[in-house]
């Protein structure tokens, strides 16, 4: 679909047209076999017309112009079957329906009203065509699961119905004409009383390279303000009428709370609708309606408003409270929320997951050439991408998968092959790789399972959200083996688990950057030169970088790489003591952050740390913390002589801004390299076939110390911050990881025995 408010004009097909619909529903997106069952039946029913010899032709162009609201609406589309006899054209439309037929007609034409609308536009269309004096039209519904047919004709109220359809989307058009005329008055505030010169610096260069490149990286450190400064340049791209719509993508759900925070600085809920997009599994609730009609009705009994609730700023616990109260499904109001949203924040799968990136994609008058993108922590981009695109089944979620299918009734093939597929998975033993055999049986189990939703389809929408995942698998497995060839990995990381990995996304990644108007990356660890780019499918030389400077950040940290331990996997329980008395001797001088690889690494020092001295202060960051957790976490922890342990890579580790100023010293424990395992290993083969000289640290190197360059920034996020750091292990004294280190560190001393460490202490 297409909108120009300039021109009051949409142009979309006959069936975008049809389906339109901005309440309860809006953005539905079809099972991934609904395509492939109609293109059978199709061409079944057309096999059986042409028997018929009766002169019917297929596929037929039609395209027609409806005037409503003051807007024009150039529809076009493609008839399945139509025949002219005389001066009538006879026109049908082919539709499978997953729904037991024969029905009473009141019913199908109220349960799929959008098949006949998309009739009615056909017939509409026709019309207009010279020596056409009358145009019938029948809907011809099928259901996929036995080959029942009901052919019912178009109901009297097809035109009224038709120039109805037009008026609601004309009305969602004026509303996205309204939305841009609304944006170019948003306010041109300042998120701080008083900016730094640095921070307006980087604005300005971001509204420049605007002029420029459509594509644009932006590299500041921790605590710059990098998210205040890429959303003031968003909204001067929105206010500028250089885009419609805001899509920010950022990984940890408190890291979107803080987006939303930070953009409420700039704008407030009436001057910007913005909303958190969180996942669908967050909105699940039992006991609610799952037939369209009565949510439908029990909507228009809420009086259920979206514009209203994003100018309220609902979040998503009101959503929900909401929805049980009126009996629908939170995740239909948050859809029908997106449509109006010019803000929306989210993480990386709803833009780069084939599945996920839907619930953007469906949105009613969706246009990625009319959206900017902005990507933080944009480091991250390539590996979530490869998650996005891998796919990973195991024993046990295929017999639950079993277990809901036979709870609701699905068809016997679903479980019978389903079973075969378990059990198949049941045999799978740990494997770097899987064997010839079993990869050909996972083939052949894959093709089936591709066929299911076509010869016997089931109905998605009742299903829990991981059976629906589930179904969604069964349609890849099949494609993506095939091409298990070349840049992905097949194995089992455990035993009863089957995994396709995926070893570079690069190219779906620069597919899906290149398809928006604008985007921005940020981060503060871009890696080598053209490194990004390259990563994400682009040129290297397509990133029109902006480098912001951050003068009060230079002298703010004291570095120094301890040459006493090795605290590699073979050798490291020959330094846990070692470890463990650094921890407790800087402690003494103020809060300690000590980095570690693992949870397990780390719970083994703490209970060093605690035989040593057991008055020591020890807080462990907890697994699994959300964003309040990690909040209280930090105020709890964090005392004058309290020993902090977090993980690498975790939430207090990246995308959480709480420890900068309150940390006396920081203590990384090892570079946190990556997993030596199949998948880690693949990719350094796939590197070294790629000519790379060191592919080792590409595969290893570079994301480990990644971790540890994120890390470290936080501890610095203002003016008068400092930090004293000790990087706790000989092999950052290597060229290969010291070089990789973020240059306002310095050229850090190497401690190599006691006296030198406590002479440090005592400097620093």
């Amino acid at each position: 679909m297409l909108i120009d408010i300039k021109t009051k004009r949409i142009e979309l097909s006959a069936q975008e047209f049809a389906t339109f619909r901005p309440g309860p529903g809006a953005g539905v997106s079809a099972s991934p076999w609904r395509a492939e069952t109609g293109r059978q039946w199709h061409e079944t029913l057309r096999q059986q017309t042409e028997a018929e010899k009766q002169s019917w032709v297929f596929e037929q162009t039609m395209s027609c112009e409806i005037k409503a609201l003051g807007w024009t609406i150039v529809i076009s589309g493609r008839t399945d079957q139509q025949r002219k006899v005389d001066s009538t054209l006879y026109i049908r439309e082919i539709k499978t329906v997953i729904t037991s037929l024969p029905r009473r007609p009141d019913y199908l034409y109220q349960r799929y009203a959008h098949h006949f609308l998309q009739l009615s536009v056909y017939c509409h269309a026709a019309r207009f065509i010279p020596d056409i004096h009358e145009v019938k039209g029948e809907l011809i519904s099928i259901d996929p699961t036995d080959g029942s047919k009901q052919i019912l004709p178009l109901p009297d109220s097809a035109e009224a119905d038709l120039l109805k359809q037009a008026e609601v989307l004309a009305a969602h058009a004026e509303n996205r004409r309204a939305s841009h005329a609304r944006l170019l008055t948003l306010p041109n505030r300042l998120p701080f009383a008083e900016p730094r010169p640095e921070w307006l610096q980087a604005g300005d260069e971001l509204n420049e390279a605007a002029t420029v490149s459509r594509l644009r990286l932006l590299v500041a450190p921790t605590g710059f303000g990098k998210t205040s400064a890429a959303l003031r340049h968003a909204l001067d791209l929105l206010r500028s009428g250089k885009a419609g719509r805001l899509i920010y993508v950022t990984g940890k759900g408190s890291g979107q709370l803080q987006v939303l925070s930070e953009l409420r600085r700039l704008a407030n809920a009436q001057e910007l609708r913005a909303m958190v997009l969180r996942p669908r599994a967050e909105h699940e609730m039992d006991g609610l309606p799952d037939d369209p009609e009565e949510i439908r009705k029990n909507w228009a009994r809420a009086l259920i408003n979206p514009s209203a609730l994003l100018a309220e700023g609902a979040e998503l616990q009101k959503i929900r409270d909401l929805g049980r109260l009126a009996g629908v499904p939170p995740w239909d109001i948050t859809k029908a929320m997106l449509a109006e949203a010019e803000v929306i924040i989210c993480d990386y799968n709803y833009v780069f997951s084939p599945r996920n990136r839907a619930a953007l994609e469906t949105i009613p008058g969706w246009n990625e050439n009319d959206t900017m993108l902005i990507v933080d922590e944009a480091h991250n981009l390539p590996e979530r991408a490869a998650e996005c695109l891998s796919l990973r089944e195991d024993y046990l979620s295929a017999t639950r998968f079993i277990d809901i299918l036979s709870q609701r009734g699905a068809p016997a093939p679903w479980i019978q092959t389903y079973q075969h597929w378990a059990n198949f998975l049941g045999r799978l033993p740990l494997a770097n790789t899987v064997s010839p055999d079993d990869r050909i049986e996972a083939m052949a189990l894959a093709e089936k399972l591709s066929l299911l939703g076509v010869s016997f389809p089931i109905d998605t929408d009742k299903l829990p959200e991981d059976a629906r995942a589930a179904v969604w698998q069964a349609s890849l497995w099949s494609n993506r083996l095939e091409e298990a060839d070349l840049g992905w990995l097949l194995w089992s990381p455990k035993a009863g688990q089957l995994s396709l990995d995926c070893l570079s996304a690069a190219k779906s990644v620069g597919e899906r950057l290149t398809a928006f108007s604008h985007v921005l990356l940020m981060t503060a660890t871009p890696g080598p030169k053209g490194s990004l780019a390259n990563d994400c499918g682009l040129e290297s030389d397509s990133l029109y970088r902006i480098d912001a400077q951050a003068p009060w950040r230079h002298g703010a940290y004291t570095v120094a790489i301890d040459g006493r331990v090795d605290t590699r996997l073979k050798t490291r329980d020959t330094h846990h003591a070692k470890t463990a008395i650094s921890l407790i001797k800087l402690s003494h001088e103020g809060a300690v952050a000590a980095f570690f690889p693992s949870y397990k690494y780390a719970e083994t020092v703490v209970a060093e740390i605690k035989r040593l001295h057991p008055e020591a202060e020890v807080a462990l960051q907890p697994r699994g913390l959300g964003p309040d957790g990690t909040a209280r976490f930090v105020e709890d922890a964090v005392k004058p002589s309290a020993i902090v342990c977090l993980i690498l890579g975790g939430s207090l580790g990246e995308g959480v801004d709480l420890l900068g100023g309150r940390i006396r010293s920081a203590v990384v424990i090892g570079p946190a390299l990556p997993e030596v395992n199949a998948l880690q290993e693949a990719r350094r083969k796939m590197f070294q076939e790629d000519g790379v000289e060191d592919a080792f640290a590409l595969a290893y190197i570079r994301p480990g110390m990644r971790k540890v360059n994120q890390a470290l920034g936080r501890l610095v996020r203002a003016p008068g911050h400092t930090a004293r750091v000790l990087l706790h292990c000989r092999r950052f004294a290597d060229e290969s990881y010291k070089n990789l280190l973020s240059a306002e560190y310095g050229e850090p001393e190497v401690l190599t025995d006691d006296d030198d460490f406590r002479r440090w202490i005592t400097r620093s």
